[in-house]
């Protein structure tokens, strides 16, 4: 039985419940009888005399957003439970079902989990476990569990009751364990994609810039900032224009002030390993004549918030020390300090209606220091600094549904929410290197079209990926499993592709998680090709999850679809749903004859797109999607992309 090693400092002991699954062959009524006191709860299920003892216990593993992610453990003997229904398959399947219910007794989360057990006589001795995760708000909840054999038909029923506590340390994927590859769970990656960094407000200097050892008025400056955790990537800023990025340190930019001195601002705005905002800084250039200079720099929005975050940076010049800072709406005093750091949270609505927000910095000789902004009615931010930058890929076609290549910058128009956007980058696919996922189902009915799929995902493969490219082989029965991991090297993902082999279930929307998820820290140019024949039967993951990871994501989804009957019509209309969502295009075809064809289209595609990327001007919050549209100047054209997305 594999060892479960929780993080000691955010787990709660571990209380366990007795879960007594009674079996049987005919259908079954459930009754509970009333539960014993002291951690162990008997479940009385009219179904026949046999029972098989169950053990259930609850781990908390952190924070999921403002939610605490719980680990539920099922263990029970592997004998008795083959004694126990008799299964004459080696490999028996059940749906571990259930739901819970706050103290309001209205049902907060509901669960459907596929459980295959290995019931063949080696290793009987030994105890089977299962487990799963989900996400609660703190406070108290009774759990029931129905476990559910062929066709539905319940075979065990209890409740227990859990008190979950509101868990400071953040949730990671790995908290939960990983499997034999390397691989967390589907269910732990999207949990873990909940999480938002929680920096304490009282926390201050994340983002600071040094003063420069030798401050010149022209020429080439270089400025460095020091960072602190969760900081993890800064943009620098001058004077609202983005210049560079950095994601590792040393954090530092090199500055061309020109021939004419002038006065400047340079900002750099830090953020976290998620592009979530954490802080910023600011720095005066050549205001010599100044003991002090003063800039007010605003902050991001949150989301759900009708107030702007102010930070205002006070620069010491030539041994000046800052006694005091005030901030003013027009001639209303909205905040002072009597010390760093300088933050405050001004109402939006008081924002709109003032003409004008001032900082004010005295010294330590009654001298004022001053920063001004202009507030301009809806242009009322105070500065605009750019947090989002979105990566398109772009296909274009002529009217006869051809690939066009050879188009500039000023072909294309994009509209996010239907305003348009300032692109900051143009290529051409061709000339930039490719992030390319590969995921073959490797289920049972695989088997008979496994030689052709092997052969055309390899040709694949070795026509699309170059030297520049990279790339990983993944595989999915009842779980994903990572053949290859992120590599350049061709032949090693060939050789992934030659291991696949057929048997099992399919778990298809727990591998397009678990696919996305792989190029979580990837820039650049991105696509998975999935190639599978049946509908999902194993997934922890519900479709409208992957759905809304998948549109936050943003990496192009093409699905090869083999020999999928028309009767299958939900499925294929959610794999052409998602592949639109993502820009990419689903594909059906009778038999593995067909693949060929199939790659060699979705390999012209990638080769012939356009990479656009612009920095979003909207305000939206995190849970609000934002539509993507792009226009040619060329009405004959079409422009295919992703339909939006999540922030």
């Amino acid at each position: 039985m594999t060892s479960i090693r929780p993080r000691q400092s955010t787990i709660p002991a571990m209380r366990p419940y007795l879960l007594v699954l009674l079996l049987a062959a005919a259908s079954v009524s459930a009754q509970l009888a009333g539960q014993p006191p002291g951690g162990q709860q008997k479940a009385k299920v009219s179904a026949g005399p046999i029972s098989v003892p169950i053990t259930v216990r609850e781990q908390y593993l952190g924070r999921s957003g403002t939610k605490t992610v719980v680990k539920f453990i099922l263990t029970a003997s592997k004998g008795e439970l083959a004694s126990a229904i008799q299964a004459q398959p080696r490999i028996y399947s059940f749906t571990l079902a259930g739901e819970a219910k706050g103290s309001d007794d209205k049902v907060a989360e509901s669960f459907r989990v596929p459980i295959d057990v290995d019931l063949s006589s080696a290793g009987a001795e030994r105890p089977l476990q299962a487990s799963f995760l989900r996400s609660l708000a703190p406070g108290h909840y009774n759990v029931q569990f129905r476990l559910e054999g062929v066709a539905g038909r319940m075979v065990g029923i209890t409740t227990i009751p859990i008190d979950v506590p509101a868990m400071q340390a953040e949730f990671s994927a790995a908290d939960a364990g990983v499997d034999g590859g390397g691989l967390p769970s589907a269910a732990a990656v999207i949990l873990e994609s909940e999480n938002r960094e929680v920096v304490s407000p009282a926390a201050t200097n994340l983002v600071k810039i040094l003063a420069p050892t030798k401050e010149v008025p022209v020429g080439l400056i270089r400025i460095e900032c020091t960072v602190n955790p969760p900081v993890t990537r800064v943009d620098f800023y001058l004077d609202e224009k983005k210049i560079l990025g950095r994601t590792r340190p040393p954090y530092t930019v090199e500055l061309d002030l020109g021939k004419i001195p002038k006065k400047q601002t340079l900002k750099a705005v830090g953020f976290d390993a998620k592009g979530n905002f954490v802080d910023a800084d600011a720095w005066a250039i050549n205001e010599r004549e100044a003991r002090l200079a003063v800039r007010i720099l605003e902050l991001p929005h949150k989301p759900d918030s009708d107030k702007t975050e102010i930070k205002v940076a006070v620069q010491s010049i030539a041994g000046g020390v800052a006694k005091s800072l005030k901030l003013f709406l027009d001639d209303k005093m909205v905040k002072d300090w009597a010390a760093p750091p300088y933050t405050a949270e001004v109402s939006q609505a008081a924002m709109k209606t003032a003409t004008l927000m001032r900082a004010t910095a005295i010294d330590e000789q009654g001298k004022e220091f001053s920063d001004i902004k202009f507030l301009k009615g809806e242009s009322r931010f105070v500065s605009s600094v750019e947090v989002n930058l979105v990566e398109l890929n772009v296909s274009v076609f002529d009217s006869e549904g051809r690939f066009r290549t050879g188009l500039k910058k000023e072909d294309f128009t994009v509209l996010e929410d239907g305003q348009p956007q300032e692109l900051k980058a143009f290529e051409y696919s061709e000339s930039l290197p490719l992030s390319l996922g590969v995921v073959i189902d490797g289920s049972g009915s695989m088997q008979s079209s496994m030689p052709l799929v092997h052969q055309a995902a390899s040709e694949f493969i070795q026509k699309l990926v170059r030297e520049k490219d990279q790339g990983f082989v993944m595989e999915f029965r009842e779980a994903p499993t990572l053949l290859a991991a992120m590599t350049k090297s061709q032949a090693d993902l060939v050789r992934a592709v030659a291991e696949t082999r057929a048997q099992g279930g399919t778990a298809l929307y727990d591998s397009v998680v678990m696919a996305l998820y792989q190029f979580r820290s990837v820039p650049g140019k991105k696509a998975i090709v999935i190639l599978t024949d049946g509908k999902d039967n194993h997934s922890w993951t519900d479709y409208d999850t992957l759905r809304r990871y998948a549109r936050a994501a943003r990496v192009p989804v093409y699905f090869i679809g083999l020999d999928i009957s028309f009767l299958e019509v939900g499925l294929k209309g959610k794999m052409n749903e998602m592949a639109a969502d993502t820009g990419a295009e689903a594909f059906f075809v009778k038999n593995a004859a067909g693949l060929p064809e199939v790659y060699k289209r979705i390999e012209s595609e990638l080769r012939s797109q356009y990479f656009l990327t612009y920095e979003t001007t909207s305000k939206k919050g995190e849970s609000e999607f934002r539509t993507v549209e792009v226009k040619m100047r060329d009405a004959k054209l079409k422009a295919k992309t992703i339909r939006g997305y999540f922030p």
